[in-house]
């Protein structure tokens, strides 16, 4: 339960910082203390009576907050997903991702 908890701590950060919000105006969205939302991110605490809550303030879906495999992994680690999924990719995928990497170092 520890690793479940420091993961969505750090899941819900990651949402909140990419929204642009600070961690009192998500703990007002939410409903929720906003030493509690800390305590959340900070893996101490589980937040099973404000999952929903928290969901519907960072306007995504439930299932949303549990996608935190790119969290887990290390740099090594998504270098080989990277590489292994580009294996899948259609010859016009690969393109799309070339100008897109490509067009982040120029």
């Amino acid at each position: 339960m520890i690793e479940i908890k420091c993961m969505l701590g750090k899941r819900i950060k990651e949402l909140r910082e990419k929204r642009g919000l600070t961690q009192q105006e998500l703990s007002e969205l939410a409903g929720i203390d906003q030493r509690n939302l800390s305590k959340i991110e900070c893996g101490v605490t589980f937040p099973s009576k404000s999952l929903a809550e928290l969901a519907k303030a960072l306007d995504i879906s439930l299932p949303h907050l549990f996608e935190f495999e790119h969290v887990i992994l290390t740099p090594k680690g998504m270098r080989e997903t990277i590489k292994s999924r580009l294996e899948q990719l259609k010859d016009d995928d690969i393109k799309i991702i070339y100008r897109l990497v490509n067009t982040m170092y120029q």
